[in-house]
């Protein structure tokens, strides 16, 4: 008989979070603790969330990343910890405390909130986002608890809203030579991954590596093209060291993280540097991820 797991979820009422709520209660034999800063103070849109998860089965547990004492009650008796935590102040030293908390209370198994790119392969410095992730992950590697990493390329529900895409203008713009195959996954998909990796022995301390589709730029060009019927001038921006120059600049004068940070995502993908390289979705044949084009044509993106 299947022991049944208690599996805590941070960042539940996120846009990754709540899916990841919901795969895995429809797993059927998982009990699932959301947790959330404050139940009684949450917007109206968290206060949606949490009703619906709370309906469909799930625990509310209160728990804030940032005051280490409330993670100890929330982290009790739970296998395995999913943090879900966005790109903020708090996703480093919130996720450290959180870490701590799981490690003291026993629990088997941490998956920090990573769902990227192969932000190991990266250097400090490649993107601001994503050392957080590495900065956590090492942390996480000296911790001693066992962790699963689950990456998954870029979201396919963003797509339209890379910096590939012109849309004002009809154009799609890159750089490099446009051959460089990307990898791209639905956040629904993703947390159906997600859901399988708390439970899977064989994923101890390495990373699941998942993709719906690979594409290269002028591959996701033609494929949207073809999924909205819109025709976009192509564009050549220059050479992948040129990208990485005009990065390094455009962050000396920035006055925010959002002037530069997307196209240092890009960068990873566009520059082979985050590639996955061991892409495993045949390990779970029953969940049939959507591709690139199956995204667009439903106005997923």
């Amino acid at each position: 008989m299947t022991t049944k797991l208690t599996v805590l979820v941070a960042g539940s009422t996120g846009m990754l979070g709540s899916k990841i709520v919901s795969a895995l209660l429809d797993k059927g034999n998982i009990d699932v603790r959301a947790m959330v800063r404050s139940i009684d103070d949450s917007n109206g849109e968290n206060r949606q969330k949490i009703d619906v998860m709370k309906a469909k089965g799930a625990t509310i547990v209160e728990g804030d990343v940032m005051q280490p004492e409330t993670l100890l009650p929330a982290c009790a008796g739970v296998d395995v910890v999913v943090s879900a935590i966005g790109n903020s102040e708090v996703t480093v030293p919130g996720q450290k405390n959180l870490i701590d908390a799981a490690k003291q209370q026993g629990v088997k198994r941490f998956i920090p909130s990573d769902y990227s790119v192969d932000y190991r392969k990266l250097d400090y410095g490649d993107n601001d986002n994503l050392d957080k992730r590495k900065e956590v992950f090492e942390y996480l590697q000296h911790s001693g608890l066992e962790y699963t990493l689950v990456l998954n390329g870029a979201f396919m529900d963003i797509i339209a809203y890379m910096p590939l895409f012109d849309l004002e203008h009809q154009t799609f713009q890159y750089w490099g030579d446009g051959e460089t195959p990307m990898d791209f996954t639905t956040t629904d998909d993703t947390a159906k991954y997600v859901a399988e990796a708390v439970s899977d022995p064989g994923l101890a301390n390495t990373a699941l590596e998942v993709a719906g589709d690979t594409l290269t730029p002028k591959q996701l060009k033609a494929t949207y093209e073809g999924a909205t019927g819109i025709k976009l001038t192509e564009k050549s921006l220059g050479s992948v060291p040129e990208f990485q120059a005009w990065i390094t600049a455009k962050k000396a004068s920035a006055s925010s993280l959002e002037e530069y940070v997307y196209h240092q995502y890009i960068y990873a993908m566009v520059s082979g540097k985050g590639k996955l390289d061991r892409i495993e979705n045949d390990r779970y044949p029953h969940i049939k991820p959507k591709t690139v084009k199956q995204s667009l044509s439903k106005g997923d993106s």
